[in-house]
């Protein structure tokens, strides 16, 4: 067991739970969660993080993933431009984002779609159990996430049966090209965010909400700002202005010129922090409604 002192703010309950990463959870007082094929338990005692991790514990992977080296005191600062944001920032101040592993981001986020956060996490984990290496740590069962060579062989019929659904053959797609292409998600790192955003949205399965989740959360674009049914009512909200309605009062689906728009206004607004504005509105607008609704 590792102890890290801390100096910048952090809050580990709120970056772990704010819907940004789907294979963590908090039992007894500790997270569990896997990252980068490591098996982590992790709490925080005050302005200390205490954690073990498996196969090899570093205290320079954790500062990595959580992004302990972003000045979250800046970010906040310049990102905090009315009243949403503002309220944001007062109720979750330490919430930062995760340095995701791509290959992984990519797969979870196109699960994402159309899916609940409970529906996410069930299918990382049966896709996790199915294709991906069992070891037993602190007492418990951890699946690393399949290797892109697994989903590749893996059947429509059997990842299916991981209850992804439509998502199936997205999935197999993508596995397929990046094995025939080894490079390929490391040749994008080298894209700027435009860019980016353009060559994921041409992978299979992958539109702009996917694209600016992976910008984001993989390639640490933080102007990336993407958009689901909670940011774009509160954007609207701060905009001052209604929600596109249909006749009979429902909300219209969000377009995709629409989403361009919407997100230009986010960038504009936020600045190339745009992400963390994004982050900090989602959870806190979130956290006010029911969380089983489809993000």
């Amino acid at each position: 067991m590792m102890e890290m002192e801390l100096d910048i703010s952090f809050n580990l309950d709120y970056t772990l739970s704010c819907g940004q990463v789907f294979r963590w959870e908090k039992a007894d007082g500790w997270w569990y969660g896997i990252a980068d094929e490591r098996a982590l338990k992790i709490r925080q005692e005050g302005d200390k993080l205490i954690f073990s991790a498996y196969p090899e514990e570093e205290e320079e992977f954790i500062k990595r993933y959580f992004r302990l080296d972003d000045d979250l005191t800046n970010i906040l600062g310049s990102i905090n431009k009315d009243y949403e944001i503002n309220n944001a920032i007062l109720k979750f101040h330490g919430l930062r984002i995760v340095r995701q592993n791509v290959w992984e981001c990519l797969i979870s986020y196109i699960c994402a779609t159309n899916a609940s956060i409970a529906g996410i996490e069930n299918m990382l984990q049966n896709l996790s159990e199915k294709f991906g290496d069992e070891f037993v740590f602190e007492g418990k069962a951890f699946f690393s996430f399949p290797r892109v060579k697994k989903l590749a062989k893996g059947s429509l019929s059997e990842l299916k049966q991981c209850k992804v659904g439509y998502r199936a053959r997205y999935i197999s797609e993508i596995a397929k090209q990046i094995e025939n292409n080894p490079n390929l998600l490391d040749d994008l790192r080298r894209l700027d965010y435009p860019e980016l955003s353009d060559e994921l949205r041409s992978l299979p399965g992958v539109g702009p909400k996917v694209a600016d989740c992976v910008s984001l959360f993989a390639f640490g674009k933080l102007e990336a700002f993407p958009i689901d049914v909670w940011i774009r009512r509160v954007l609207y909200q701060i905009m001052g202005d209604g929600i596109p309605g249909t006749k009979d009062g429902k909300e219209k689906p969000l377009s995709p010129s629409e989403y361009t728009e919407l997100s230009s206004f986010a960038r504009r607004r936020y600045g190339k922090f745009a992400g963390y504005a994004q982050e900090y509105l989602f959870h806190y607008i979130r956290t006010k409604n029911d969380r089983t609704i489809a993000v």
